[in-house]
């Protein structure tokens, strides 16, 4: 039997309550996880948004402008000269059989030229001068009783050495033992003589020994020297270079 329901009644009906019952369940409990999946995907989304905006603003560009200075290098210069005498390099100067027309004379010129690429002083001097006996004949040894017990020659001592700088005369010495600095001491106390890369110089080197200078005493007598010459870095300050 139905039964009448008095109008704005408050009650519901056991199948209203069913299906009031079964929707609020429905919601509750069913919906209930989509709304946890929704919140968790707006909150990604935040979350997405802000680190993109924090990305964006981390690598947000500045003007800016280069220059590059390339291919630096340091490398040195170079300091060297040549020196030739008849167009031979280093050409020594060896006399032999002195005396044949009773007069010991010559000269030797070289042309000293700056092959580097700085500026150089030109140095000149004498080494290792040494005078030999080379034994002793019988007219030797009467005109010099000691000369089986004393080696050392006497010919470079009774020899005058000229140098001349381009037909000037520079310096000037015996080539006696004890006089081996004395051609670098006077060439040292000129002007210094400078060389531009490229340019030349003539040194002369002239010797004489007069007929009257020398007798039997220097019969078989010989001298050696090495004439050194010297470019050296012209510096604007500092030490200056000497022989």
């Amino acid at each position: 039997m139905m039964h009448n329901r008095p109008n704005n009644s408050m009650y519901l009906t056991c199948y209203e309550i069913s299906v009031y019952t079964h929707s609020r369940f429905y919601y509750k409990y069913l919906n209930k996880p989509t709304m946890k999946k929704n919140s968790r995907l707006l909150s990604s989304a935040l979350i997405i948004g802000i680190t993109a905006i924090v990305a964006i603003a981390g690598t947000a560009a500045f003007f800016t402008t280069t220059r590059t200075a390339q291919t630096n290098r340091f490398a040195t210069g170079t300091i060297d000269l040549s020196a030739e005498s008849g167009g031979v390099a280093n050409e020594p100067f060896v006399l032999t059989n002195l005396g044949d027309d009773g007069n010991i004379s010559g000269a030797k010129t070289y042309t000293i030229e700056n092959t580097g690429s700085l500026p150089l002083r030109l140095l000149v001097r004498l080494l290792n001068v040494e005078n030999k006996d080379n034994g002793c004949n019988d007219p030797e040894t009467t005109a010099e009783p000691n000369c089986t017990a004393d080696d050392d020659g006497e010919l470079g001592a009774l020899v005058e050495l000229i140098v001349k700088r381009d037909g000037t005369q520079v310096a000037e010495s015996f080539l006696g033992d004890a006089d081996v600095a004395e051609i670098g001491t006077e060439w040292n106390a000129l002007t210094p003589i400078i060389l531009q890369p490229g340019e030349t110089t003539d040194v002369e080197f002239s010797w004489a020994l007069g007929r009257d200078d020398y007798g039997n005493n220097v019969q078989s007598d010989s001298v050696e020297f090495d004439i050194n010459f010297r470019g050296i870095q012209q510096l604007s300050t500092g030490p200056t270079p000497t022989n």
